[in-house]
């Protein structure tokens, strides 16, 4: 990702332990959103063989990642942690690689709101989230 080697904490986000057991690729981080791809993983999924979905906690995982990704692509973030994360789930995510899109929708001096899209390969909605991030 051209993005990943412009801002080090992007890059170090894409190569923390816990987004490479993922498998997490960032797609491109810029102007507060994000695009952030989960490939498919035999390890990620419940139990019952390949035609089982995704566990729900990898696409939580997910959506945080790439909403740290978009908050991090804003020039004034030097910090951030997690507030809140509230995630739907629409549709299973069988078979198929995830991509999530993350967009920071509101932003004040100390928090940042965001929307998360969570959709498989053929662009199907898997899941939804609100985000909110401390910044500073």
């Amino acid at each position: 990702m051209g993005d990943q080697a412009k801002n080090p904490a992007i890059e170090s986000l894409a190569n923390a332990p816990f987004a490479r057991v993922l498998g997490i690729q960032i797609e491109s981080a810029e102007n507060g959103a994000s695009v952030v791809r989960i490939p498919r993983n035999p390890s990620l999924l419940n139990d019952g063989g390949p035609s089982v979905p995704i566990h729900g906690g990898a696409i939580a995982s997910l959506v945080d990642i790439a909403a740290c990704a978009a908050v991090w692509s804003l020039p004034e973030t030097r910090q951030s942690a997690t507030i809140s994360m509230s995630v739907n789930f629409t549709a299973p995510g069988i078979g198929t690689d995830l991509i999530a899109h993350a967009n920071v929708t509101r932003q004040g001096r100390r928090l940042a709101h965001l929307t998360v899209d969570v959709r498989d390969d053929r662009g199907d909605l898997i899941a939804d989230a609100l985000v909110t991030y401390k910044i500073a």
